[in-house]
């Protein structure tokens, strides 16, 4: 008895070319009516540096949804081309503003950049510079 052909999703038109193969090759099933995201949303998981297991929890990610395979675990492909398996209540959109007072691994850099530009504002208004006397 030969095995099936596993069924090829549909690539939506934003999928680069080079991840078309990758897209329409991975795991999964048509996602249910109420799971919040649909094939082809792209979504962000945060990763965050001591999480015990390596991995994707670790790094974190940007990527597509392609599938559903049951419960509430989403397949997708990474925008490097790797496949993963995470829990959509873990996922969130991509795009949405960095928190920055979290502490994951992927967004240390934005965080940075948003801190200097906190800092910087702080001191053109002159705040707290007075405080003790440290004014210039």
């Amino acid at each position: 008895m030969t095995a099936q052909p596993r069924p090829r999703h549909a690539v939506p038109d934003h999928i680069p070319e080079a991840l078309h193969e990758a897209f329409a090759t991975a795991n999964g099933n048509q996602p249910p009516a109420h799971c919040p995201y649909q094939p082809g949303d792209l979504v962000q998981l945060h990763g965050y540096s001591g999480y015990p297991a390596p991995g994707h929890r670790r790094t974190g990610f940007t990527g597509w949804v392609v599938g559903y395979v049951g419960g509430t675990i989403l397949t997708g492909i990474t925008t490097t081309g790797e496949e993963w398996w995470e829990e959509w209540g873990l996922l969130r959109p991509d795009g949405e503003p960095v928190d920055m007072w979290g502490h994951c691994a992927c967004c240390c850099e934005e965080r940075r950049v948003l801190h200097r530009l906190r800092r910087v504002e702080r001191y053109a208004r002159g705040e707290q510079l007075d405080l003790f006397g440290a004014a210039q």
